[in-house]
């Protein structure tokens, strides 16, 4: 009896940055709740815990996971003869939806550097939050879907030894 699922491993690319936007998602829900949290407790311990987990993981996961995409990824879809015409405006933007999100990142990375330390700190997680979302939303509803069915074994292999050289020694 298995208690927990398996997370994809690298042999599962698109597995493993479905399980990457979950992580993602999870979070904006965090955030989503941290600013009412802040309020009512102040960073209390939960708070700091809280805000720390979200900037380790945006700070290191989140850079990866964009680099997996933009230099594995969107690339071969781009090149593909059958990636559908409708996708290829929104699989080009969805890069530079990325440099948005990095820069809303840094906009409210310093107000949860503050929660951390437990000091008191105005955060607004909104557009960051609205953004996630919807940038999922397109890439799980669309992009990933057309990858799986477009793209090789052999090719999905490359990807996920492309992703796991960019991350040495670790596992999903």
């Amino acid at each position: 009896m298995q208690l927990f699922a398996t997370a994809p491993g690298f042999d599962d690319p698109i597995g493993l940055l479905l399980a990457c936007h979950g992580r993602i998602l999870g979070h904006c829900e965090t955030l989503e709740r941290l600013p009412g949290h802040l309020a009512a407790h102040g960073p209390n311990d939960e708070a700091r815990q809280a805000a720390g987990r979200i900037l380790r993981y945006f700070h290191s996961a989140a850079p990866l996971h964009h680099a997996d995409e933009e230099e594995n990824l969107f690339p071969l879809l781009a090149a593909h003869p059958d990636f559908p015409e409708s996708l290829r405006a929104p699989l080009q933007n969805l890069g530079a939806q990325h440099r948005v999100l990095e820069r809303a990142w840094e906009e409210l990375a310093g107000g949860l550097e503050d929660v951390v330390a437990g000091r008191p700190a105005a955060l607004f997680p909104e557009l960051f939050i609205t953004m996630h979302r919807a940038h999922i939303a397109l890439e799980n509803g669309e992009i990933f879907p057309m990858a799986a069915r477009l793209l090789t074994t052999g090719t999905l292999a490359e990807i996920g030894a492309a992703m796991r050289a960019r991350r040495p020694g670790a596992e999903p």
